[in-house]
């Protein structure tokens, strides 16, 4: 894998490792089994496999990832210390949807690959209601841009309600208080084939407001404008602040991956 794909996933295990460290995990045991029938016998397979869960959240970093490349026996290894505030899962929290979509918002479209120029859509759905904001989270500029609310929008989150079906970005599908929808499009660092940024898309039941940001949208061309930005250090501190005063706060990090080609 690339150097940037193997720090997206060094990270990842590196937080579950401290929360593992610090709370413990669940282990899950799943048997799977089937019959294949032919005209003369019937032949039984038994699948079985293990899934672990770590009992707690990263609730955000304290320090900036720390990598360091280790070439031993041939191989590359990559190592990345990790410091943050975690919190133990007490309970199993809502279960909402969040998918980032591509081309069309449809839900059958979700992925989590881009090529440069595509439209970014995001589908969600919760069982109750409350409010939302999505942030992308550009590693390259370590920016942190503000999706939802829109940026017309005078409020500091989106109002959701519950068993609704929202596919975010797309003026077609836009609600009757939305206002003017952002249209989405995803770019990438001009010189790299490829690159891992994350969408955050926090949700709570309990009203709260979205994190100030420190620069206003920009326009780079009649057809591009940047949303308003803040530097991915304030956004962390803001993040953190917040799910320590609501434990019924969810956050989903979502790693896309946008190739230059």
């Amino acid at each position: 894998m690339s150097l940037d794909q193997a720090k997206h996933e060094a990270l990842v295990k590196a937080q579950n490792q401290a929360i593992e460290n610090e709370f413990g995990s669940t282990n899950t045991n799943y048997t799977i089994s089937w019959i294949d029938n032919n005209s003369n016998s019937s032949d039984v397979s038994i699948h079985s496999f293990n899934q672990g869960v770590v009992r707690g959240v990263w609730l955000g970093d304290e320090a900036e990832p720390i990598f360091k490349q280790i070439i031993q026996d041939g191989k590359n290894w990559l190592e990345v210390k990790v410091k943050g505030k975690v919190r133990e899962l007490i309970t199993a929290g809502i279960e909402f949807e969040a998918q980032p979509l591509c081309i069309e918002p449809r839900k059958d479209r979700a992925t989590t690959e881009f090529k440069n120029g595509q439209d970014l859509f995001l589908y969600f759905r919760s069982p109750v209601d409350g409010y939302l904001t999505v942030f992308l989270f550009d590693n390259t500029s370590n920016e942190v841009f503000t999706m939802l609310p829109y940026q017309s929008s005078s409020l500091g989150h989106y109002r959701i309600n519950h068993d609704e079906d929202y596919f975010l970005f797309a003026p077609s599908k836009a609600k009757p208080d939305d206002g003017t929808v952002d249209e989405l499009v995803i770019t990438s660092t001009e010189g790299k084939t490829e690159e891992f940024n994350y969408i955050y898309v926090i949700f709570s039941p309990n009203a709260f407001y979205k994190v100030n940001s420190t620069k206003d949208q920009q326009k780079i061309s009649d057809e591009l404008v940047l949303p308003s930005s803040l530097p991915y250090k304030d956004f962390n501190k803001w993040l953190i602040k917040y799910q320590q005063k609501d434990e019924d706060m969810q956050v989903m990090r979502i790693p896309i991956h946008i190739t230059n080609k």
